[in-house]
């Protein structure tokens, strides 16, 4: 009794089946193969070697849909084309946000859609493109962060040495003229001298140290230290008002990078407000958005600020150079966040920043 098979898998019926079976898995590996070949490229270059892999990637993206000719642009607002022969495709990380570049085709070659396999793989090259220039993009980042954090950490060290220099080194040296003397005349006059001197050496010091790091800020908070900023501008004549909604002590990095800030802000005002100028320290969490707000603002003299002396440290003095906003935008920078100022002639001064919070 014979048994009759079903279901069996039928076999090509004409060889144009088997050709066209075999295309097909030619036009696999090629994909695969130039998929693995663009991404072992862009993982390797740097430099200019990334520009030439990316010219490479893009030219074989503009083979698989068609087009002539292809290359890789910085973003822009250009609109798609492709009817007028260009395609533009914007190259965003795999994380989001804003696009890298784009990828740009032109010479449309062929009106036929292009294989969807074709444009899956086209996908992938984007991918693979805006992941390595991410990738830069962060590199340069960060090397430039490094360079300001070492600028700013020389220029520290400046202003310590003129304050060492112009005080306490002064008072030193004018208390060791007067135990000589002392030691020479036995006149109470110069020991009682040389002693006062010695008090505003040690005074001076601890001026500097506090500068340096105040020890408020490390035993109290952030909220103390500002507090003690704002009494000694008001022992200078200023109105001064500090407030600060926190609900816990923000840690060291963030403390440290927000006193300097304010410190600096208010420094400024000191110098450029006027006399009896009304200043706000304003500190605030902004829980939902997980940032801190720091204000510091002023209704004295104000000035048309140059957009560019964030920016362009090596600018010629212009008289405003004092005001040291490369140095707190630098600060800013290195906690993550963003840095504003807004000023005018009569209208007061505003900084502000926000940052981060963890």
């Amino acid at each position: 009794m014979g048994v009759m098979l079903t279901d069996q898998v039928s076999p090509p019926d004409t060889a144009l089946d088997l050709r066209r079976l075999y295309r097909d898995a030619e036009a696999r590996a090629a994909r695969l193969r130039v998929l693995v070949d663009a991404g072992r490229a862009l993982a390797s270059a740097r430099g200019a070697e990334l520009d030439a892999a990316g010219t490479q990637a893009a030219q074989q993206a503009a083979l698989l849909l068609g087009y002539a000719n292809g290359h890789v642009a910085e973003p822009s607002r250009t609109l798609k084309d492709e009817q007028g022969g260009t395609l533009v495709l914007p190259l965003i990380p795999s994380g989001g946000g804003r696009p890298v570049a784009e990828l740009v085709l032109v010479g449309r070659a062929s009106a036929t859609q292009p294989d969807p396999a074709d444009e899956e793989a086209v996908a992938v090259l984007r991918q693979l493109l805006a992941g390595a220039l991410a990738a830069r993009a962060r590199e340069a980042h960060l090397q430039t962060l490094l360079s300001q954090l070492l600028v700013a950490q020389e220029r520290e060290r400046a202003h310590v040495a003129r304050e060492l220099h112009d005080g306490v080194a002064q008072v030193a040296a004018a208390a060791l003229r007067r135990i000589e003397l002392a030691s020479t005349s036995g006149d109470p006059e110069d020991a009682a001298r040389a002693v006062e001197l010695q008090r505003m050496a040690v005074s001076e010091l601890r001026q500097v140290i506090a500068g340096m790091r105040p020890t408020i800020l490390d035993d109290l908070g952030l909220e103390p230290a500002l507090q003690q900023l704002a009494s000694a501008l008001a022992d200078d004549g200023f109105e001064v008002r500090v407030s600060v909604d926190l609900p816990t002590r923000l840690p060291p990095h963030l403390e440290a990078g927000l006193f300097r800030l304010a410190q600096e802000s208010l420094n400024n005002a000191r110098a450029h407000a006027g006399d009896g100028s009304r200043i706000e320290v304003e500190l605030r969490l902004s829980a939902d958005k997980g940032e801190l707000d720091l204000r510091i603002s002023d209704d004295g003299r104000g000035f048309d600020p140059d957009p560019n002396l964030v920016l362009d440290r090596d600018a010629p003095p212009d008289g405003r150079e004092h005001l040291g906003l490369a140095f707190m935008a630098e600060r800013v920078a290195t906690l993550g966040g963003t840095f504003r100022l807004e000023s005018a002639p009569g209208r007061g001064t505003t900084v502000s920043a926000t940052v981060p919070y963890p």
